[in-house]
C-alpha cells in the first residue's frame, strides 16, 4: 500500500505477481502542502491509471525521472491527465514551489502510454493481462481487471459509481467473481442525498441569487464537476448569463472530443455551447456588470480564478458562493463554509455572501459499494481510499456479512 490506505488521496498500490504492476500514482493536496505516495523501490513492469483526477494520476510523471515504464489508461484519461500535469507545473512555477517532474517527463509519460479502450484484452506479459471497464466516475474512468499467473484474478475499482449520473452511465461490471477486489470506500458508512432534490435546491439558490440582484459564484472541480454543473444549469434554464472560467474550459473541450464516453453527449454539448467563456480580464469585469452565474475553479478555494470574483463580492449579501464538492478539513473552502472567513489578497475577511455546499459526489454511496461487492463476489476485499473510521466501520460490516475484508494502512503488505 503506497498510499490511499486509511486515508483519501495519493492512491498507489503495488501488485507483485511475478510482474510488478503499479495501480495509480497520485498526490494528496493538503492545506499545508502536498503529500506523495511511497516510492515503489522496484523495477515496474507496468503502471495502470484508473482515471485522471490528481489523487490518482498526479505523481505518475515522476516515475519517468529514472526510466521508462509501460503505462496503460483510456484515451480520455491521458488527455485529462496531461491537462492536470501541465497545470501542476504552472502552479509550481507561480508559487516558486518544487515540481518533481518537468515537461520532459510529461512527454515521456505520453510516449510510453498505451491508450486502451474499454473491454479490450491487453497482454502485459505472458504472465499478466488487463481489461478496463467503464467505472461511471468521470470521463474515461476505468475499473481495472487483472488476470495474473495461476489464474489469479484481481479487480481494482479506482473511483466509481454503480448508478447512472447526469454525465456518466453507471459502472459496467461484466464479471461475477475474483480473488481480490480492491475497492474505494469513501462513502462506506453513508448514502448521498437524492440527486434530483439536491439539483433542485442548487438551482433554486442560483436563481434566488440572480433575482436578488447578486452573482452566483460556483466553485467547481475542473474535471467532471464543472461539466455536470453546466449540464444542470442548462436543463433548468437559469435566467441569467452563465460564464465558465479557468481550467474548466479546457476540460470541457476534452469532454466534447470524447462523446462515446458520455451518457448524453449531445445535451452536454448544448450546455457547454450555451455559456460564455471567460478569456480575458476584460470579460471578468463584464461578468460583474449585471446579475450572473460563473462556474470556476478551484473547487476547494485553494487558488484559481474564483478569487477574481470573491475579491469583489465577499461583502455582498445578495451574492452567493456555492460549492459542489467535498471540502477537506483545513482547506480555505472548509474554513469559508464553517466560519464564513477567507484570506483574500493576504487579508482575512468576513464573508457576507450566502454560502452553501451541495452533494454532487461521483463516488459510490454505501449501497453502491455493497452492490459492487455482491456483484463481484470476491474471495478477499481490500478497502482503500477512505477515512480510517469509515473504513473500519465498513470492514466490520463486511466481516459480519461473511466476507474476508481488510483495511490496511500505508506501507502495509498483504499476501494472498
Amino acid at each position: 500500500m503506497l498510499g490511499a490506505a486509511q486515508e483519501v488521496g495519493r492512491s498507489g498500490f503495488l501488485v507483485d505477481a511475478g510482474d510488478k504492476i503499479l495501480l495509480d500514482y497520485g498526490v494528496k493536496l493538503n492545506p499545508l502542502g502536498v503529500e506523495y505516495p511511497l516510492d515503489p523501490k522496484t523495477h515496474l513492469d507496468a503502471a495502470i491509471i484508473s482515471h485522471a483526477h490528481l489523487d490518482h494520476s498526479g505523481h505518475l510523471p515522476t516515475l519517468f525521472n529514472h526510466g521508462n515504464i509501460r503505462t496503460y489508461m483510456t484515451p480520455p484519461t491521458l488527455e485529462l491527465s496531461r491537462l492536470l500535469w501541465n497545470d501542476t507545473l504552472k502552479i509550481a512555477a507561480a508559487d516558486d514551489a518544487i515540481a518533481y517532474f518537468s515537461k520532459k517527463e510529461i512527454a515521456l509519460a505520453e510516449k510510453y502510454t498505451f491508450q486502451v479502450p474499454y473491454r479490450k484484452h491487453v497482454e502485459i506479459s505472458h504472465n499478466s493481462s488487463l481489461e478496463l471497464f467503464d467505472a461511471g466516475h468521470i470521463l474515461g474512468s476505468a475499473l481495472v481487471k487483472l488476470n495474473l499467473k495461476n489464474n489469479f484474478s484481481m479487480v481494482y475499482t479506482g473511483d466509481y459509481r454503480m448508478d447512472d449520473t447526469r454525465l456518466q452511465t453507471g459502472a459496467n461490471v461484466p464479471f461475477d467473481s475474483c480473488d481480490v477486489l480492491i475497492t474505494e470506500s469513501t462513502y462506506g458508512n453513508r448514502e448521498h442525498p437524492p440527486r434530483k432534490k439536491e439539483e433542485k435546491a442548487f438551482v433554486d439558490m442560483v436563481q434566488e441569487t440572480i433575482d436578488s440582484g447578486g452573482h452566483a459564484v460556483i466553485a467547481a472541480f475542473a474535471v467532471g464537476r464543472s461539466q455536470e454543473v453546466l449540464d444542470v444549469l442548462f436543463e433548468y434554464g437559469i435566467k441569467a448569463d452563465v460564464y465558465l472560467d479557468g481550467m474548466c474550459q479546457a476540460a470541457a473541450q476534452i469532454y466534447l472530443k470524447n462523446p462515446t464516453y458520455l451518457r448524453d453527449p449531445q445535451f452536454l454539448k448544448k450546455a457547454i455551447h450555451s455559456v460564455k467563456m471567460v478569456s480575458s480580464p476584460r470579460i471578468r469585469k463584464e461578468v460583474l456588470k449585471k446579475p450572473s452565474v460563473v462556474v470556476t475553479t478551484a473547487g476547494m478555494l485553494q487558488g484559481g480564478p474564483v478569487y477574481q470574483y470573491l475579491g469583489k463580492l465577499y461583502g455582498d449579501p445578495n451574492s452567493s458562493l456555492i460549492m459542489t464538492g467535498y471540502q477537506v478539513e483545513g482547506t480555505p473552502g472548509r474554513t469559508a463554509l464553517d466560519h464564513k472567513r477567507l484570506v483574500i489578497d493576504g487579508t482575512e475577511v468576513e464573508l457576507k455572501l450566502k454560502i452553501r455546499r451541495f452533494d454532487f459526489s461521483a463516488h459510490a454511496a454505501h449501497s453502491e459499494l455493497l452492490k459492487m461487492i455482491e456483484k463481484v463476489s470476491p474471495k478477499n476485499i481490500v478497502l482503500v481510499h477512505g477515512d480510517r473510521k469509515v473504513m473500519f466501520e465498513f470492514r466490520d460490516e463486511l466481516t459480519a456479512k461473511g466476507f474476508k475484508a481488510f483495511a490496511p494502512a500505508v506501507g502495509d503488505t498483504l499476501s494472498f
